[in-house]
């Protein structure tokens, strides 16, 4: 069986086409948890009335509490053998968990990663943007943490298109209080445990690009500012286990948070003087965090030295 855990929040506009894409999987040994996580909306009433329809439905209503403490409380009721997670405003084709599980066992891999798609809020795919169809392949661990440090990454530091082994989960939970990066610290956290993982070229995962979503555009300083210290454990984690790959992952780290330095520089420019003045800091100690790395990274070959006098300089 696999527990599908959805975390729902304001997204009764979205909720039943997401619903619906779980009901039509191919893989009917399945439960699906729905974690009303005190939506003011109407999400908890769609909720009850699914799990009204069909008994694989498993409705929890909680007080808000975030993203993470939702999930949470999805894995502590999960049966299944393996877990899923979904996102409330994505869908999947009828066949991802069928062909990602069948995978899975036949690989004997402890992780399934499919591909994905973007579509926007009219349901259109981004065309520049197509997942590249390609044989399957088993990679080992070391591969999937390199892999992880590739920019654009080609394994997306998301739990939404994968398939973990509840054996290995055992009691891992994701970091809560954060405003961002519970993904990384979540996947990170399991990749340490696996041996190997298949990764299915199919872009099974539909993902709805909403602007002004956490994932889209909609991060707050704060929350940019927090993302370091997540890329940076799974920094410290892969090159602890695989020295070889500090070159590759040291590149991704200063590139990755470069990129969210400068949208944070551009959030500065939209907010009053006294939020300037609030946020001054935060912007102050990304910036050190990006020179203090970059005098590390001086003599990384796999950064252009053009690039490398870039992040000395970042202002």
């Amino acid at each position: 069986m696999v527990s599908i855990i959805i975390p729902v929040y304001k997204v009764e506009k979205y909720l039943s086409k997401c619903i619906e894409s779980i009901f039509k999987q191919t893989y009917f040994d399945l439960e699906l948890i729905l974690v009303d996580d005190g939506s003011p909306d109407k999400c908890p009433e769609i909720c009850d009335t699914y799990a009204s329809k069909d008994e694989r439905v498993v409705v929890i209503h909680q007080k808000n509490a975030g993203v993470s403490a939702a999930r949470n409380a999805g894995l502590e009721k999960a049966k299944g053998e393996y877990i899923g997670f979904v996102d409330p405003d994505d869908w999947i084709a009828p066949e991802m968990y069928k062909k990602m599980i069948s995978e899975l066992e036949s690989s004997e891999s402890d992780l399934a990663i499919c591909g994905y798609e973007y579509y926007d809020e009219d349901y259109h795919v981004d065309e520049q943007r197509r997942y590249k169809v390609r044989f399957n392949e088993v990679v080992d661990q070391k591969e999937i943490m390199n892999r992880f440090s590739d920019m654009p990454p080609s394994i997306r530091h998301v739990v939404w298109n994968k398939v973990f082994r509840k054996d290995l989960l055992d009691k891992q939970k994701f970091k809560v209080g954060l405003h961002s990066s519970e993904d990384v610290y979540f996947l990170n956290e399991y990749v340490q445990k696996i041996q190997r993982a298949v990764i299915v070229h199919q872009p099974y995962y539909k993902n709805l690009v909403r602007q002004g979503s956490a994932t889209h555009g909609g991060l707050s300083i704060q929350s940019l500012a927090e993302s370091f210290e997540a890329h940076e454990q799974m920094y410290k984690d892969a090159v602890k286990k695989y020295p070889d790959l500090k070159n590759h992952s040291q590149a991704f780290l200063l590139d990755v948070c470069t990129l969210k330095y400068n949208e944070a520089k551009r959030k500065m420019s939209s907010l009053s003087n006294d939020e300037q003045e609030q946020m001054q800091k935060n912007l102050q100690e990304m910036k050190q965090f990006i020179k203090a790395y970059a005098r590390k990274a001086i003599f990384n070959k796999e950064i252009y030295w053009k690039t490398r006098i870039y992040y000395l300089l970042n202002k």
